[in-house]
């Protein structure tokens, strides 16, 4: 390779004529090949140009298509229960976050929490105390539970 390079090209380096020959058979098929797939593209492309142009010259007898069976099912089932029934809790969208702690009236927190106002009403600490008082509320004795703290679950 160093010699040939300084030296120029030798003839034993270079291909025969045979080998040229065929390197430009088969570029020919490969050129031959890709006119066909331009051919086939430009009478697809005509083809869908052509559909166009009569969809838009049709007239339009429906609006839109008529509801099938199946759409008429899914609209008795979307009216009665839903899916899972209808004694099913209402999903609520998150809340945005509270600017103050509906409690303590502090503005920042590590984790917002759910009070009485609903979620992300109260900061960390005022919500664990809260949700401390819904557990002791939810047992025996629901009068001292809540008797030393201004704190107050929702009635109802």
């Amino acid at each position: 390779m160093h010699q040939t390079a300084r030296s120029g090209s030798s003839l034993s380096t270079l291909p025969g004529l045979v080998e040229i020959d065929d390197m430009i058979a088969k570029s020919r098929v490969q050129m031959d090949s890709l006119v066909k797939i331009r051919e086939v593209i430009l009478a697809q492309q005509a083809a869908y140009e052509q559909q166009a142009a009569d969809q838009r010259q049709q007239p339009k007898l429906f609006a839109e298509p008529p509801p099938s069976s199946l759409d008429r099912q899914q609209e008795d089932v979307d009216s009665k229960d839903g899916f899972a029934g209808p004694d099913t809790k209402k999903r609520r969208g998150r809340a945005a976050p509270p600017g103050r702690c509906h409690s303590c009236n502090r503005a920042e927190t590590p984790e917002w929490r759910r009070g009485p106002d609903g979620a992300r009403t109260l900061c960390n600490a005022c919500g664990l105390h809260y949700a401390k008082l819904t557990r002791k509320q939810q047992g025996t004795n629901k009068a001292s539970a809540t008797s030393s703290s201004n704190l107050r679950p929702k009635e109802g």
